[in-house]
């Protein structure tokens, strides 16, 4: 029987079935970060929109492209902030643990020549698609997903770049970055892909005694706590106080989980790699 014939609750209780079996879940899709991938139900899932918010320079595109290069399904990596050679240099230094610095300057020991071509032959096989953000908005996007072979991810850094030139002129900032929200909703349904997009945090007040962020920071009239399925927060103490002795320590938190509790888990950031690892 074609799979569009089968009801809904059919699929749910044949889900249930192949479950209870010992079969994988099709629907999610593991990140590669296992502790985080155990608080959200194994991964994160097809058809649900993932908002992961943060302060400047805390490094969500590190951690969205770290994801992207983990994910065994076909991924999609859209940036407005660096072309497609750029990230697969971040992803070389991050992959082979080589400083990028080092890495664009040519400057590299034997060791780490050798676990650069080995890193290459693996993005070469299983890379993310990595396109650049020129300006068109949601229907930017949505061209592009319909052009890349079935997408299981799609990941939009950032937000804010979603704004058109006509949008800047006749709407507000809030009002169109609540209509990408919902748009990105839309698109994640109806590609049954799982969309995650980057934000900033405009609302968040950098005075306030403990400056994890939380879900009203999002700001945008509201719309990523009402439309986002889990919305993710990523903070770094030492981003405001390099003398706590917490240099590299991260927290990366749920902030709503449409299908679960909340949680977070701690990582650990490797600034000369651009890298993050698990706190196991």
């Amino acid at each position: 029987m074609p799979h569009h014939d089968i009801s809904p609750l059919a699929r749910v209780v044949a889900r249930v079935d192949s479950l209870r079996s010992g079969d994988r879940d099709p629907d999610v899709i593991p990140t590669g970060f296992r502790s985080f991938d155990h608080i959200v139900g194994g991964g994160i899932r097809g058809g649900d929109l993932i908002v992961l918010g943060g302060d400047d320079r805390v490094g969500t595109s590190a951690l969205a492209l770290a994801m992207a290069l983990r994910i065994q399904e076909p991924t999609l990596f859209l940036t407005s902030e660096m072309l497609p050679e750029r990230a697969f240099e971040r992803a070389l230094a991050m992959s082979a643990k080589v400083s990028l610095e080092s890495l664009r300057l040519g400057v590299v020991s034997e060791d780490e020549r050798v676990r650069i071509a080995a890193e290459s032959v693996t993005l070469r096989d299983r890379a993310p698609v990595i396109d650049v953000l020129g300006g068109g908005g949601v229907d930017e996007v949505v061209r592009a997903v319909q052009t890349t072979p079935m997408p299981a991810v799609v990941i939009v850094d950032g937000l804010e770049a979603l704004i058109t030139s006509e949008q800047a002129l006749h709407q507000s900032r809030d009002e169109t970055l609540a209509f990408a929200i919902l748009a990105l909703k839309r698109l994640a349904l109806a590609s049954h892909a799982a969309v995650l997009v980057l934000t900033h945090l405009p609302l968040l007040d950098r005075s306030r005694q403990d400056r994890r962020p939380r879900l009203t920071d999002f700001g945008v009239r509201g719309a990523v706590g009402l439309h986002a399925d889990v919305v993710l927060s990523l903070y770094r103490e030492d981003l405001y106080d390099g003398d706590l002795g917490v240099a590299g320590a991260a927290e990366l938190r749920l902030l709503k989980h449409r299908d679960g509790a909340l949680g977070y888990v701690d990582l650990f950031f490797y600034e000369q790699w651009m890298r993050f690892e698990e706190v196991l």
